[in-house]
């Protein structure tokens, strides 16, 4: 009976949109099988299953009239673990209305896409990339397309308003304005909040310049307190577009109202400047570095949320060793951890006041970005490629400190520095089909001398990641590919703990000395660009030296994916 009214819904669907001036139809098919099981020395833990799981997202784009368009994205799933449709779910991802109000000024309401700057509203990558392969990312996309990662935007609901107006013949006025609703109120204990903001940018061929305005609103009235919650945050941008040579820069404050637990009514103030060049020696060759300095109480949710909830516990095995041990969110979690079904997710799709939790062992240099409170330093990029295409590398170094010393006087010194180095042997020993290897390393530390008097040990924390891949197409359009990914962490660290007030009020103890590997081999044909088939193994190590723990998960993959 559920399929049966689904095809009454996609065939009234299309008869519907049919009758529009421009009608548009697309979609994408998975289907994903995996087994997962832990070594033979746990006992008590089942296997974890999921035997084909499919789902089939319909996209339908149409335009209603000359001024309002439609789009939306229809889901239907259905586990082939059972033999019935007892399993088969509907729902509705995404659904957007847009349009043009006149010639210069479009909007969006529905499930909008929104991005501003990396220190107003910007949604920053998960943790743990450096040079991954295909085996990776493959479920990389997968995990962001499931959680509407679309690069760095932030998918919210609300209304977005667009504004286009020329100046010159070659200048002209961009403008943005949106608002949304982050939480619905209760009535009760919970208020309602909401995301707004607005973006001016004028520009040239040579220059642009530009004023940013965020705010995130909680009304509180009537609820708690007899007032309002803000967390405003302000900036303007300068931009110079040469040649060769591209300049570019930002600084703003933040203004967070201070919460009714003391009599203070004072906004708690921070402040951040980004100034930068990017230049391109060539078409092969370029070099870009920044200065940024953000101060310890600079506050922005709409930079500083994390894409991952380090909160929660995994759902895959959140305890191992017969039940004895709880295990944090790994790095293979964050990539391989793959549901259709399930509703919940560790992926943060949340804007909040408070700065989120984040896991050390992946360095605590950037835990929030570019908006990483209490940080002044240096980061440079160098990006290289050859006229044939063989070789391709990027390394990027980073030397930061705290701007005011936490806890002390001294401040922490950070250092990062990755390189990527990617090498097409088919171009380089002139082969027909695709051979690909590549490398990638990242280290990124925090140190800090204490005077022998306090009694307290130093800080020295020293985070790494290793990638290597290989990818080989041993006939046409099948290729076999391999992966090896290595996390070492060891070291200790003081995490600092906030209050309401964005105050830091006290300290964690953090040490680590653990590896977390992921050796990887699978085989993968494409039937075309939109159409393809991996089947995967991979054996996860973990060993945490400090709680004399070690344990393995193995897992194999089946993944079909269908574009059109």
């Amino acid at each position: 009976m559920r399929i049966f009214l689904t095809y009454i819904i996609l065939f009234s669907t299309l008869c519907v949109f049919a009758q529009y001036p421009k009608f548009e139809i697309g979609g994408l098919s998975r289907a994903l099988a995996d087994n997962s099981f832990l070594d033979q020395n746990d006992t008590v833990n089942s296997d974890a299953n999921q035997d084909f799981n499919l789902v089939f997202d319909l996209a339908v784009k149409g335009e209603l009239n000359k001024f309002i368009n439609f789009y939306s994205e229809l889901r239907l799933g259905n586990s082939l673990e059972v033999f019935d449709t007892s399993s088969s779910y509907l729902n509705l991802r995404r659904i957007l209305i847009y349009g043009d109000l006149n010639k210069n000024m479009s909007f969006e309401i529905g499930d909008i896409d929104l991005k501003m700057t990396p220190f107003t509203l910007w949604n920053f990558q998960e943790e743990g990339i450096v040079n991954e392969n295909r085996l990776a990312n493959n479920f990389r996309e997968i995990q962001r397309y499931e959680n509407f990662n679309n690069g760095n935007f932030w998918r919210r609901q609300g209304l977005v308003i667009n504004g286009f107006k020329p100046i010159f013949k070659s200048d002209s006025i961009k403008y943005k304005t949106f608002g949304t609703r982050e939480v619905a109120s209760n009535e009760i204990s919970t208020p309602d909040v909401f995301l707004y903001g607005t973006e001016i940018k004028y520009q040239s061929n040579i220059f642009s310049f530009g004023f940013n305005h965020i705010d995130l609103f909680s009304n509180y009235k009537g609820i708690n307190y007899d007032t309002n919650l803000n967390n405003h945050v302000i900036s303007s941008n300068f931009d110079l577009n040469f040649k060769k040579l591209k300049l570019h820069s930002e600084f703003g404050f933040s203004r967070l109202t201070n919460t009714l637990d003391n009599d203070d009514s004072d906004w708690i103030n921070g402040e951040f400047i980004n100034i930068g060049f990017n230049i391109n020696f060539s078409n092969y060759l370029s070099f870009s570095s920044s200065f940024r300095s953000v101060s310890a109480y600079f506050s922005s949710p709409g930079s500083q949320s994390k894409r991952i909830n380090y909160s929660m516990a995994p759902f895959m095995f959140p305890q191992t060793n017969n039940n004895t041990t709880s295990r944090d969110i790994s790095i293979a979690d964050i990539i391989y951890d793959v549901d259709f079904i399930r509703s919940n997710s560790f992926y943060n799709r949340n804007i909040d006041y408070n700065l989120d939790t984040f896991n050390p062992i992946f360095g605590v240099m950037d835990p929030y970005g570019l908006a990483t409170p209490n940080r002044r330093g240096v980061t440079s990029n160098l990006t290289f490629s050859d006229s044939l295409k063989i070789i391709n590398i990027n390394a990027q170094f980073s030397f930061l400190n705290d701007l005011v010393g936490e806890g002390i006087n001294t401040k922490r010194n950070y250092t990062n520095y990755s390189i990527a180095f990617d090498l097409s042997l088919d171009n380089w020993l002139s082969l027909d089909n695709q051979f690909l290897f590549s490398i990638g390393y990242s280290n990124s530390t925090s140190r800090r001398e204490h005077p022998q008097d306090m009694n307290v040990p130093n800080i020295d924390l020293s985070c790494n990641i290793f990638d290597l891949g290989l990818e080989f197409e041993i006939l046409n359009n099948l290729s076999i590919l391999s992966s090896y990914k290595r996390l070492f962490s060891e070291g200790k660290e003081y995490l600092p703990i906030r209050n309401n007030d964005f105050r830091i009020e006290s300290y964690n103890a953090f040490q680590c000395d653990l590896v977390h590997e992921i050796n990887s081999f699978g085989i993968g044909y494409d039937f075309n660009e939109k159409s393809s088939v991996l089947i995967n193994y991979q054996i996860l190590n973990f060993s945490d030296k400090l709680l004399d723990n070690s344990f393995s998960i193995n897992q194999f993959f089946v993944l079909v994916q269908i574009q059109f």
